[in-house]
């Protein structure tokens, strides 16, 4: 047993059972678990979601050979959230027709959105584990809990990296008005503003969009000295082509969102992309070592983003607390609220508290860069 997998579990049993039966009977055998897990599996996002799902699907593994869930091994199913108009009905299928009682979502902001809203409407758990937008925890919902970090936690190391890193050079902030992109730039833009060192020039422009070459000539004419970037996979690729094709790189570039933490990004764009400065959670420290050497025992290669390792420690968490309860999802979420595992319990250094609204506080992000095709701190 790993030294986490010991933490998780003795943070576990800390925890007060609310409402422990005291029936004299022995209770009837659960039926086999059936953990759902939701992700974006084609498309644009299909290697984030992917790398989500591989979390997951690590941390049924671990729960499974500690005896899974009231000595049941637990079932996982998937479903792919292509896009936003088929992500309620991903989370519809596993609930009605592979009967899943716990949904766990390794997504984007955009897939987030409708998929919690279709868990809901059939009061059903819903843990969110890599989606940031700060909406996401901020409708009242009852049944979602978000194990990961926040667009507003991004926000707040972006523009504290400007200020300790970057003061007094022109600013240029590009960004995606989607999901995640709009709400790291809302965030972002009122904590600049109240700082009083707004960007020199404030770039929007569609999710998905795949010829960037008119907002870099912008950024390009206007001096900008360093850019601030949270976009897609797709987004992050023709911003760097379109800065090659102007011939022209600003003095850094700190980047966000759903694209920069992917180690395919940094290898189809090449040394243009050396050295580039992410935010995001952390990728494998020293303490994840044992799940890195799961992840590559099982995938046969290197874990590909921060992604995998943010949906293992949410997930692995998660299906111990309902161990823990024999396997009652309607106790679940009561139960995880009450949880209080100090910062640097799980291996990538989160803790777990969650505040009124489902969101875990002792989740973060960290400043990062690339360095020969892997993410080291910055």
């Amino acid at each position: 047993m790993s030294a986490f997998t010991r933490r998780v579990l003795l943070a576990i049993a800390a925890l007060p059972v609310a409402g422990a039966a005291r029936a004299a009977k022995t209770p009837s055998p659960p039926p086999p678990p059936v953990i759902g897990a939701v992700a974006p599996l084609t498309g644009d996002l299909s290697l984030v979601g992917d790398e989500g799902k591989r979390g997951i699907a690590l941390a049924v593994d671990m729960i499974n050979s500690q005896g899974g869930i009231a000595g049941v091994p637990a079932a996982l199913v998937t479903a792919n959230a292509i896009d936003q108009g088929h992500a309620g009905a991903a989370v519809g299928g596993l609930i009605n027709t592979d009967h899943a009682n716990l949904i766990l979502s390794a997504g984007t902001s955009a897939l987030c959105y409708p998929a919690s809203a279709a868990a809901e409407l059939a009061q059903t758990p819903f843990i969110e584990l890599t989606a940031t937008a700060d909406g996401i925890t901020a409708r009242g919902f009852k049944y979602l809990l978000r194990a990961g970090p926040t667009t507003g936690m991004i926000a707040a190391l972006a523009v504290q990296t400007l200020q300790s890193r970057h003061a007094g050079r022109k600013l240029g902030f590009l960004f995606n008005t989607g999901a995640t992109g709009g709400a790291i730039a809302a965030a972002t833009l009122n904590a600049l503003t109240a700082a009083k060192t707004p960007p020199w020039l404030t770039i929007g422009y569609a999710e998905g969009g795949s010829d960037l070459f008119e907002p870099v000539g912008r950024l390009k004419r206007a001096g900008v000295e360093i850019v601030l970037h949270a976009g897609g996979p797709s987004e992050v690729l023709a911003f760097f082509t379109a800065m090659v094709e102007q011939s022209w790189h600003p003095g850094a570039v700190l980047g966000c969102g759903d694209g920069y933490g992917l180690r395919e990004t940094a290898y189809a764009i090449g040394p243009a992309f050396e050295g580039t400065a992410i935010i995001a959670a952390p990728y494998y420290p020293q303490d994840a070592a044992s799940v890195k050497a799961a992840y590559v025992a099982r995938y046969g290669m290197e874990p590909r983003a921060p992604d995998s390792l943010t949906a293992y420690v949410g997930a692995l968490f998660t299906l111990a607390a309902l161990n823990k309860l024999n396997g009652d999802t309607n106790k679940l979420l009561d139960f995880l609220r009450q949880s209080n595992a100090p910062p640097g319990a799980l291996p990538n250094g989160f803790g777990v508290q969650f505040d009124h609204t489902g969101q875990n506080t002792r989740s973060f992000v960290t400043l990062q860069r690339w360095r020969h095709g892997a993410l080291i701190p910055a």
